[in-house]
């Protein structure tokens, strides 16, 4: 097993209640549509590419392609983010599920708020951007080292970016941000205990998971050249993304066929 140097104190499973708390709070005053008005019209003044950037975060297949590289370096970390992931994935199904709410731009004139190249109107709640960023942001924070974990905070200012940047593309209401952020951080949690458990041989540039994960991305790396990921504005982010990735194969694969001679 790895050595364990992450144990959580308790009070840390509680961190998902204050997001929580806060859509609890906005459900009892039903300032939502307020809200989304507000934001969304004050993060128009800002480039609209700004946000479509930062709605990348959010998007399972361009972080697996940011992420990427981790696995050259800091494996552990890349091990609890895609654990999270995967979690965050199960809950975001299963949450649109019961809840299908619409979005604003199925309840809203079009005209009075700011849309980023096509409305969606279906599928609202929660955010699955946010829940992606914000369960990445907190496996990784939680499963580096504590004396290491100042430096991992601005993972959370890039997660908050994510899920404020799908009010201000016209996507998500305030209360889907603040439910998908529970969400993703509840399954960051998990994956950053479930690192905790796993054979100290994972670690090895030759283990399986390893070969898995590499295999994997060449999805990513497909979609990216070949698809639109969210928008088209982030067509030349895509291409970077992709690069990312070719360069992360050029420096595995010799590590790789290294190790196991």
């Amino acid at each position: 097993m790895f050595k364990d140097k992450t144990s959580l104190p308790w009070w840390i499973y509680a961190i998902p209640l204050l997001p929580l708390a806060i859509y609890l709070s906005d459900l009892t005053s039903s300032q939502n549509q307020a809200w989304f008005i507000s934001i969304n019209q004050q993060t128009a003044r800002l480039p609209d590419l700004m946000w479509t950037s930062l709605s990348m975060l959010g998007n399972g297949w361009s972080v697996f392609a940011l992420a990427l590289p981790m696995l050259l370096f800091a494996r552990k970390h890349l091990y609890a983010a895609i654990i999270s992931g995967v979690f965050a994935g199960i809950f975001s199904y299963l949450a649109k599920k019961i809840f299908d709410t619409t979005r604003p731009a199925g309840v809203i004139d079009q005209g009075v708020i700011h849309i980023i190249e096509h409305p969606l109107l279906h599928s609202a709640m929660p955010s699955g951007h946010t829940m992606t960023a914000f369960s990445i942001a907190t496996a990784i924070y939680f499963s580096l080292d504590a004396q290491n974990r100042k430096k991992g905070l601005i993972l959370f200012v890039l997660a908050a970016g994510a899920g404020l940047s799908r009010i201000a593309v016209g996507a998500h209401w305030p209360e889907d941000v603040f439910v998908g952020c529970a969400l993703g951080i509840t399954s960051g949690l998990i994956g950053a205990v479930c690192i905790q458990y796993l054979p100290a041989h994972f670690l090895e540039m030759k283990a399986w998971p390893v070969k898995i994960i590499l295999l994997a991305s060449l999805m990513s790396l497909y979609l990216l050249i070949m698809d639109t990921i969210d928008f088209v504005l982030n067509a030349n982010l895509q291409i970077i993304l992709a690069g990312l990735i070719i360069i992360t194969w050029i420096q595995a694969i010799p590590r790789i066929i290294d190790k196991e001679r």
